[in-house]
């Protein structure tokens, strides 16, 4: 999947990935850290229907907003264990 959106959030970067028409994708959205590491990729809000997410915005230090084709919106907070 090609990455669509970038959010840069301090020490990680929030990816959102374009999903094709033929392909079921809900978990469209991820956390890396700088050096390109996954942290977390973001749960299948709807395991019935195929609903990816269409945008990320910043809503303050540690949150995000997702947005689903739907009209839905998502508030996703930036959580993540610190590496040693």
């Amino acid at each position: 999947m090609e990455v669509k959106t970038e959010l840069d959030c301090g020490n990680v970067v929030i990816k959102l990935y374009e999903v094709s028409f033929r392909r079921k994708c809900n978990r469209n959205i991820t956390c890396e850290n700088k050096q390109g590491k996954m942290i977390w990729q973001v749960e299948d809000i709807d395991l019935s229907s195929d609903t990816p997410f269409i945008n990320i915005s910043s809503f303050d230090q540690e949150k995000i907003i997702a947005y689903n084709w739907i009209g839905l919106e998502w508030i996703i907070t930036l959580t993540f264990k610190q590496e040693n």
